[in-house]
C-alpha cells in the first residue's frame, strides 16, 4: 500500500532588494522556511533571480510531485502591476515540475501585508536597499514611490550609498570637499581581488565587477551612517537629505489617503534603515513628530512574517477585499481558492 500524499500547503514568498523568504503553510502553522538573497529580477537579473527562487522553494520543502494550494507573493519585484504579472509568470516557471493542476497565484507589492499589520489608519515607511511608502485610511489607499532605483528610491540605502560614493570620487578629483568617506571607501572595496593603490580606479573595479548587485553597493550606506555620526560635514548632508526624502513620500502617502494631523493613525517603519537605531531613523521621526504625529509607531520585523503572510492569504481569500488594494497597490491575482477549501489546507 503505497503511502498517503501529504496534504497541500501554501506556498509563501516575501521579498525585497536584499532578501527573500519562503515558506510553506498549512492552515495557520508555519511547516518549513528558507531564507536567501534578493530575488528580484531588477536587483539581480532574471536567470539570478529564477536560480535563487527555484533554490529556496526546494530548500523549503515543497513535495516535487504536488502543486501548493495556492502561492502568496509579497514582493517588490511587484513595482507595477505589469511586474507583478511577470513575477508570477517566474514562480509559475519555477514550479513547472510539478503536475498539470493551475496554481493560485497572488502577488503583490511587500508593503501591502504591512498595511495589514495595523487596525484603523496606517501609514507605512520602508528604506531598506529601496523605499516604498504606503497608507490605508477606511477604503482609500494609496502607494508613493516604489518604481526602482532609476526613477525613484530616494532616501534608499543604495541611493544614500551612490551620493556617499559620488562624494568620494568629486572629494578625489578635486571637485568637492574632503570627507571620511575617502577612508570608508577604501576598507570597502579591500576585498577586490586586485587593488590598485588607485582608489577611484579600484571603486570603479569594486561597483561594476560581473557579480556586484543594487544590494552590494547599498551596502556603503552603512558607511554612510557611520560618518555621519562621526560628524562628517559631508556625510551629515547626505543623511539629512535622505530623511527630507522620507519625509516627502510618507507625507505624500498620507495626503492621498486623508491622514492629517489628529487622525489616530499608525506608523509602521520597515527596512534596515529604519528599523535599527540609526541617525536616519532620528531625522525622519524627529519630522514626523514636528509634523504628523501618530497615535501609535509599530516597527516591522522579520518575525511578523509569518503572520503578516497569513492574513494576506485570509485577504485573498475574502470575496471582493481585494478591490481597494489593486487600486492602489502592484496586484496579479489567479483564480483565488474557496475559503471552504482552505480551511483544510
Amino acid at each position: 500500500m503505497s503511502p498517503t500524499p501529504p496534504a497541500p500547503a501554501w506556498l509563501l514568498i516575501e521579498g525585497g532588494g536584499s532578501h527573500t523568504w519562503v515558506s510553506n503553510a498549512r492552515g495557520e502553522t508555519i511547516l518549513t522556511t528558507a531564507e536567501g538573497p534578493s530575488t528580484n529580477p531588477r536587483s539581480v537579473g532574471e536567470d539570478r533571480a529564477a536560480h535563487t527562487l527555484i533554490d529556496l522553494i526546494n530548500r523549503a520543502g515543497r513535495s516535487p510531485n504536488a502543486a501548493p494550494m495556492g502561492v502568496i507573493a509579497a514582493h517588490g519585484a511587484a513595482s507595477t502591476r505589469r511586474a507583478a504579472e511577470d513575477f508570477a509568470a517566474l514562480i509559475h516557471r519555477t514550479l513547472a515540475n510539478s503536475d498539470e493542476t493551475p496554481v493560485p497565484v497572488l502577488v503583490t507589492n511587500d508593503l501591502t501585508p504591512l498595511l495589514l499589520s495595523a487596525r484603523g489608519p496606517v501609514c507605512v515607511t520602508n528604506c531598506g536597499t529601496g523605499t516604498g511608502f504606503a497608507a490605508r485610511n477606511g477604503d482609500r489607499w494609496a502607494r508613493v514611490s516604489g518604481l526602482e532605483w532609476l526613477l525613484s528610491d530616494e532616501g534608499s540605502g543604495h541611493d544614500l550609498a551612490v551620493r556617499g560614493l559620488r562624494a568620494v570620487i568629486r572629494a578625489l578629483d578635486g571637485r568637492g570637499p574632503n570627507t571620511t568617506l575617502t577612508g570608508l571607501a577604501r576598507l570597502w572595496c579591500a576585498d577586490t581581488s586586485r587593488t590598485s593603490g588607485d582608489l577611484g580606479a579600484d571603486l570603479f573595479t569594486h561597483v561594476y565587477r560581473t557579480e556586484s548587485t543594487k544590494a552590494h553597493v547599498a551596502s556603503f550606506a552603512q558607511q554612510v551612517l557611520e560618518a555621519a555620526e562621526d560628524g562628517d560635514q559631508v556625510a551629515c548632508r547626505l543623511v539629512q537629505d535622505a530623511a527630507s526624502e522620507l519625509a516627502a513620500g510618507a507625507a505624500a502617502a498620507c495626503r492621498a489617503t486623508a491622514i492629517s494631523t489628529g487622525t489616530k493613525y499608525t506608523l509602521v517603519l520597515s527596512g534596515s534603515l529604519l528599523t535599527e537605531a540609526t541617525l536616519l531613523r532620528g531625522h525622519f521621526l524627529d519630522w514626523v513628530h514636528d509634523h504628523l504625529p501618530p497615535a501609535s509607531l509599530a516597527t516591522h520585523s522579520s518575525e511578523s512574517r509569518p503572520s503578516d503572510m497569513l492574513r494576506l492569504r485570509d485577504l485573498w481569500l475574502t470575496t471582493d477585499a481585494l478591490v481597494p488594494l489593486r487600486e492602489a497597490m502592484p496586484t496579479h491575482s489567479e483564480t483565488a481558492p474557496t475559503a471552504a477549501a482552505a480551511v483544510h489546507a
